[in-house]
């Protein structure tokens, strides 16, 4: 009997066993495939995220002010203003110029820091004009800049905007000298990159240049308009793209002007290279509401009150660094003009490269004369009757190096 009970127990413990390993196999088997599921999910995530810039790129270093702001055309944002708090400007962004006079154009405003005149209310900054004796001027507005705080040498400058429609308003974005390198207005330049008058014409939107040579004191100012409809009762976006030779002026999608250096006109013109060009050195953005003025024309008689909203204010670059992928292109057509005495001109067609031409390095027999932006230089020091070799180099922003052009300048005696 024991023999027989011994004999089931064991029978019965040699199943349990075999249960027990089923069971410990169906259970580690369910927990393997989970925790494979669970650490293959986990890769994928991790893989989308992990990022291909190069830490040195622009797009990398986006600052936290334009992390909402698109890159558009390879223009990446850079500096952003979105007017998203409430009460004054920002003072790390923008300061006041304060005061009144006319600032040369007979203007009738006097600027102020406040609250009246300018005010954030949380989506968009509203500059006001109001008609009030105040400084011993008839009306009060406001006007601010960047001066001191930002600077800026090329790129794309855009601002969204509703523009006030009552005869003798004046709004402006535009962009004034950090440093009067070349001398005062109008030498050193002035970039408008919006005007508006509601008393001339209130659907019309103008960019201009002003220079020493091209500037509305003699006439000759560089302006372009474009008739857009609406520009007083809703917001529209200006913008104005700057590189080393030229500027392209917009209105929302549309291009409506572009001005491109051309260096013949100064090497066979009455000026200088800076009278044409004082646009190689920084410059400093202003928004203002001016009235009345050389174009504000006659104020409203029955003007209180009007306003000048700017829903943002963006500064765009491009990289031309981290992108570049190969050397410019040798400049071509050299030419020479007024070689005379110990001075000439010599200018060319603009080296073609992948991204942009940054300078071009000019070498006088062999020895390095100076670098410039422009595909234009002038020579200095040259021996009358002697042939000069003058060699032009292309260097693009990754200091990439195109082959040397050449052209042999003799100088004449003066006549």
């Amino acid at each position: 009997m024991k023999k027989t009970l011994l004999l089931l127990i064991l029978i019965v413990g040699v199943f349990a066993a075999v249960a027990c390993d089923a069971a410990t196999t169906l259970s580690t088997t369910d927990t393997e495939t989970t925790s494979s599921a669970t650490t293959t999910d986990t890769t994928t995530d991790t893989t989308t995220t992990i990022s291909t810039l190069d830490p040195d790129s622009l797009e990398a270093n986006i600052p936290a002010e334009c992390a909402d702001v698109p890159i558009v055309s390879g223009w990446v944002p850079t500096w952003c203003e979105e007017f998203n708090y409430e009460g004054p400007v920002d003072s790390t962004k923008w300061r006041h110029q304060t005061g009144g006079g006319g600032f040369g154009n007979n203007e009738l405003q006097y600027y102020t820091n406040r609250a009246e005149n300018a005010y954030v209310d949380g989506e968009k900054l509203i500059i006001t004009a109001l008609r009030e004796d105040y400084g011993g001027h008839d009306y009060t507005s406001a006007k601010i800049w960047t001066q001191g705080l930002k600077n800026w040498k090329y790129g794309k400058f855009e601002m969204r905007a509703k523009l006030p429609g009552v005869a003798g308003t004046w709004p402006a974005f535009w962009m004034m000298p950090r440093l009067s390198v070349y001398g005062g207005w109008p030498a050193s330049g002035e970039i408008d990159i919006m005007e508006h008058t509601a008393f001339y014409n209130i659907d019309n939107v103008v960019g201009s240049l002003h220079t020493n040579a091209y500037n509305h004191k003699i006439g000759t100012q560089i302006s372009y308009g474009r008739e857009t409809p609406g520009l007083t009762t809703g917001f529209h976006v200006y913008s104005v793209t700057w590189n080393e030779y030229s500027f392209t002026w917009w209105v929302d999608s549309y291009k409506y002007g572009t001005y491109v250096f051309n260096p013949a006109a100064v090497a066979y013109g009455d000026f200088s290279i800076a009278d044409a060009w004082p646009f190689d050195q920084e410059f400093y953005l202003i928004l203002n509401l001016a009235m009345g003025g050389a174009m504000g024309g006659t104020v409203d008689p029955q003007f209180v009150i009007d306003t000048y909203e700017i829903d943002y204010v963006r500064v765009y670059q491009r990289d031309y660094v981290t992108e570049d992928s190969g050397a410019p292109r040798a400049a071509t057509a050299l030419e020479a003009a007024q070689a005379v005495g110990t001075t000439a001109y010599v200018f060319w067609t603009k080296a073609v490269d992948d991204n942009q031409v940054r300078r071009y390095n000019v070498y006088v027999n062999g020895v390095f004369f100076k670098s410039v932006s422009l595909n234009i230089v002038k020579l200095t020091g040259l021996v009358v009757g002697t042939p000069a070799l003058i060699e032009i180099e292309a260097e693009d922003y990754a200091g990439n190096l195109s082959p040397k052009a050449a052209i042999s300048v003799t100088t004449t005696e003066p006549s």
